[in-house]
């Protein structure tokens, strides 16, 4: 009898370690979700941040909440690893729950009503910060001396609050740091050395009545320098010194395959540099591509791209991506190749690495300004890039369940599914015109990526054309003549290829395009031989109810859904209507498919 009873221990043991875990992980995102409910209700009430009407069962915490953004960890697990959320009328203390965000890399909550003390335990609650921004609020106090342990910080504004007492020394050997800004507060004496000489630190101490020294401000007392100059300037030498000759020791007697063995662990990838504001920024492509043309403008084109999103190091690339092995490979592409990589704590990501050619210089260019500058959540996710020499890499979020494409022909999904990737596409391609006057120009189902919600994410920017206005146009055209066309037959491209996905979706197949003058085929299978789409569209599809049955995927049909897909191919005929006038403005098709699904 006992050796039946202890027979179950193990299972007993397991079943109680499943649940535990299962609680622990629903435990985890319902504290996120009320850390957000938390900061949204210290808004002011005419500005709430976020809509909580939705099932806390379903809700998706990264692609559901403006200002947040995630980073793959694991299997289908989602870690946010950004917070933003500049200029939405914050007010009371520092959110302590965002401490609960432990991946967190970038923090914004600049331009808020925030006040109080900056936690003194920051560094170590979030130790991944690479960004932190907090300028323009009411915080108060003295800065933690903890800040100095962020190895990874790249980004620190604290400027135009009302911090007093002096600067932490310590700040001054933060590794990583290139922007550094306490401007107009209440601090005095000396400021801190940077003794970083490998990275240009841009400083601001404007509006400090009381500090001192550096390069810009007024000489300290002397006994304002540790008490003695001689030994301050001895300590930072020493320092310096000592550390290049370590660094040189291990270099110099570390073997290569050593390395390369270690190499082989987790690694994790922090950016060299971070954004300071990307809504204040102004660069554009046509600016930027003479630097991209030539190998001497990598440094400046670097600068001016870091102020979108961060550049990561091309060793540690090296190392996520096993060197770039063949293993590693997810896709091969016209101007890359797209390799799965894994960093810290299974931390999974994309990175895609540009064929040598300056032919893919303006594809990698359009590819890092425009997601890198405009963040939607049915816009891909861009994490960083790298240049480095002919090298030209980007990094971005990994998306489980790869491309639509591979959905529709090489699997099911069945309508609800269908009808909210339409919606998803529609609502960022329409993003895309109305707000930020960008048309793709190579929108396909191999260039919708979905995630393991089945949420989709337009990518693929290589071909994306600016709306310039007139005024903008001739100062425009000496830069860059055709990333700049007329308003006229631009977004209605987009909106057809919008239609031909449209297609996709309501029958299954491939579609052979071969211009957007309606030349294009239906595969044998729907029983369209040698006939243009238009032709198809306009003397069988509606003329015959049948051939709307035959056409549509068979695993959709009969289920009480036909209406809904009846209309929904409407909505793709009207997309790919042969005049461009007769088509619809991508907002519209983005209200009418809604209503479609609500309905």
């Amino acid at each position: 009898m006992l050796k039946i009873m202890l027979s179950f221990v193990p299972i007993h043991i397991f079943l109680w370690s499943l649940f535990c875990f299962f609680m622990i992980v629903y435990g985890a995102e319902l504290g996120d979700i009320n850390c957000l409910r938390e900061i949204n209700n210290s808004s002011d009430s005419s500005n709430q941040i976020w809509d909580f009407n939705f099932n806390i069962n379903t809700i998706d915490l990264c692609s559901s909440f403006t200002g947040i953004e995630c980073m793959t960890s694991g299997i289908d697990e989602e870690k946010v690893i950004s917070i933003k959320l500049s200029n939405m009328g914050l007010e009371g203390q520092f959110p302590h729950c965002i401490e609960n965000f432990s991946w967190l890399q970038n923090l914004n909550l600049s331009h808020n009503k925030l006040f109080g003390n900056i936690p003194p335990d920051i560094s170590s609650k979030l130790p991944y910060l690479t960004s932190l921004d907090l300028s323009n609020n009411n915080f108060y106090g003295e800065i933690p001396k903890a800040i100095a342990n962020l190895s990874y910080l790249n980004t620190l504004r604290l400027d135009g609050n009302q911090l007093n007492g002096t600067i932490p020394k310590e700040l001054g050997f933060l590794p990583r740091i290139t922007v550094f800004s306490v401007a107009n507060n209440l601090l005095s004496g000396p400021v801190p050395v940077f003794v970083n000489n490998n990275v240009n630190v841009t400083l601001s101490y404007v509006n400090n009545n009381g500090l001192c020294g550096g390069t810009t401000l007024e000489s300290c007392d002397e006994e304002s320098l540790f008490g003695k100059p001689f030994w301050y300037s001895f300590v930072i030498a020493f320092v310096c010194s000592a550390t290049s000759v370590i660094v040189t020791f291990m270099d110099y007697t570390q073997p290569w395959n050593e390395f390369k063995k270690s190499s082989r662990k987790s690694n994790t990838i922090y950016p060299l540099r971070k954004e300071q504001n990307n809504q204040k920024h102004t660069t554009n492509v046509a600016q930027l591509l003479p630097l991209a043309l030539q190998e001497e403008g990598n440094k400046e084109l670097c600068r001016l791209l870091e102020r979108l999103i961060p550049r990561m190091s091309f060793m540690e690339l090296c190392k996520a991506t096993n060197y770039f092995s063949s293993n590693n490979i997810m896709g091969l592409g016209t101007t890359g190749i797209m390799y799965k990589a894994e960093v810290s704590n299974n931390c999974l990501i994309a990175v895609k690495r540009f064929y040598y050619s300056d032919k893919y210089k303006r594809q990698f260019l359009l590819e890092t300004m425009i997601p890198g500058r405009h963040m939607h959540r049915n816009i891909a996710s861009l994490l960083g890039f790298c240049i480095e020499k002919k090298e030209r890499i980007l990094v971005y979020s990994y998306i489980s369940n790869g491309t639509l494409c591979h959905w529709l022909h090489n699997s099911q999904l069945e309508w609800p599914e269908r009808i909210h990737i339409a919606i998803g596409i529609a609502r960022g391609l329409s993003w895309l015109h109305k707000k930020c006057k960008i048309i793709h120009l190579n929108l396909s189902s191999e260039c919708v990526l979905l995630d393991k919600n089945f949420e989709p994410k337009i990518s693929n920017f290589g071909k994306a054309k600016f709306i310039m206005n007139q005024k903008n146009h001739a100062r425009m055209r000496l830069f860059l003549v055709d990333e700049v066309i007329g308003v006229k037959g631009s977004f209605e491209k987009d909106i057809y290829d919008f239609g031909i996905i449209l297609f996709e979706l309501i029958t299954g197949q491939k579609l052979s395009i071969s211009s957007d003058s309606c030349s294009t085929n239906y595969d044998d299978d729907i029983g369209v031989d040698n006939s243009s789409l238009r032709s198809y569209i306009s003397n069988r599809l509606f003329t015959d109810p049948s051939d709307f049955y035959y056409a549509t995927d068979k695993c959709i049909t009969g289920k009480g859904f036909d209406d809904k897909i009846h209309g929904l191919l409407e909505v793709a005929c009207k997309c790919v209507k042969p005049s461009m006038e007769q088509r619809p403005k991508m907002d519209d098709v983005y209200r009418t498919i809604t209503a479609l699904w609500k309905g």
